[in-house]
């Protein structure tokens, strides 16, 4: 005979459908005395609401049972691990951090129960990030294993299920947006440079003779510039922190910390954008502290470092007045590099002045040569086998 249970009982939904739910006993909770229950509803059948609490009662006498009030989602175990996190990371890495989780992970994978998530929920993931960012979504990756990885910790989950994602690759194809400047086209750029504005000027010169990232670049300040002993010294470096604030903060790495020599067209470029900074303070001598590069407020100088979004303009304006193809600013990074190539120097000699943790990553980046270079790589081949 088939006893039915009196925990399941049958109602009706507002539409007026047959519906079908039950109430299970867990037992007493020990920090308040109270019952602990568990409810559910909207079975389609009776048999369906039997079958769910009968694996419930099972749980609960083999003590397999966690109560949903015991687990948490994605977002909670990010939010615990975050502020571990943001003690150990420099400021402008925190808030990369946050806001590719923000933007990118959390809409995915914030609402899922930890221990929830399978193979498949972060594979979806991962497809949508490398269709929206195909040479950015690894860090997506990176960043949602560190949760995972912190919950494993935690023992909230046994295993890592962005571990075993399949991470697709982008298609390799011509890079159709050009990187760098060749010597005649750099030199070309800075004559025109030089007729749009002094500041903009040296900003690119600087930029194109000592490979100094953007950051770097704008956090000089004039005590960081010995014109004596043509020296430049990097010590900080603008970045972008929490709520987009502009920081100072210590270099990328530890490398990068260092000592350019510059050329003696460079120093000549700066001693007169320095008098012209003097000229416009109106004073002899310019403060140590005063930021070599700061754009105009209300047409006077200020002393706070030069906007990347005013660099970005001058840029697009300077190579339309050229009759240039645009590169980004920091492709005056690699045109620096390049021509430090094609002058003669050795990968050590291009580590060093810019900065790079290791000659691996001065490889990795630069494997590309000049025009220039290549032509005469070839005729020093065809020289010496002819000779």
């Amino acid at each position: 005979m088939n006893i039915k249970s009196k925990n399941i009982k049958e109602y009706l939904t507002a539409s007026g459908k047959k519906r079908f739910k039950f109430i299970a006993y867990l037992g007493q909770d020990e920090s308040t005395g109270k019952p602990i229950q568990v409810r559910k509803q909207g079975y389609k059948s009776y048999e369906d609401a039997k079958k769910d609490l009968l694996k419930l009662k099972n749980q609960i006498s083999t003590g397999t049972y966690a109560p949903r009030e015991k687990r948490f989602k994605f977002k909670k175990v990010y939010d615990d691990w975050k502020n571990i996190y943001i003690d150990t990371v420099k400021e402008s890495t925190y808030a990369t951090t946050e806001r590719i989780m923000k933007q990118h992970v959390l809409p995915e994978l914030g609402e899922l129960y930890i221990d929830t998530i399978k193979i498949i929920n972060c594979q979806e993931a991962v497809n949508k990030w490398f269709k929206e960012a195909p040479k950015s979504y690894r860090k997506y990756i990176r960043y949602a294993n560190q949760v995972f990885n912190y919950a494993i910790r935690l023992e909230l989950i046994e295993t890592n299920p962005m571990e075993k994602v399949f991470r697709p690759k982008v298609r390799e194809e011509r890079e159709s947006t050009k990187l760098f400047y060749e010597k005649n086209e750099l030199l070309k750029y800075l004559r025109f440079a030089k007729e749009f504005r002094q500041e903009a000027y040296t900003l690119f010169y600087t930029f194109a003779y000592t490979g100094l990232r953007c950051g770097e670049a704008i956090g000089l300040e004039w005590k960081d510039i010995n014109l004596q002993k043509r020296t430049l010294t990097v010590d900080r470096t603008v970045s972008t922190g929490i709520n987009n604030r502009k920081i100072l903060q210590t270099p990328k790495t530890y490398n990068s910390s260092r000592k350019i020599t510059l050329t003696p067209e460079t120093v000549k470029v700066l001693e007169n954008w320095k008098r012209e900074q003097q000229r416009a303070l109106k004073i002899i001598n310019l403060n140590n502290n005063q930021f070599v590069f700061n754009g105009f407020v209300n047409n006077m100088f200020a002393n706070v470092p030069l906007s990347t979004t005013t660099i970005d303009r001058w840029n697009c304006t300077i190579a339309k007045k050229a009759g240039l193809e645009h590169i980004k600013v920091h492709g005056f990074r690699h045109t620096h590099a390049s021509l430090l190539f094609a002058s003669g120097a050795s990968m050590q000699d291009v580590k060093e002045r810019l900065g790079h943790a290791s000659i691996t990553t001065t490889m990795n980046v630069y494997t590309h040569l000049t025009n220039q270079q290549k032509e005469q790589t070839i005729a020093d081949f065809s020289s010496y086998m002819e000779s």
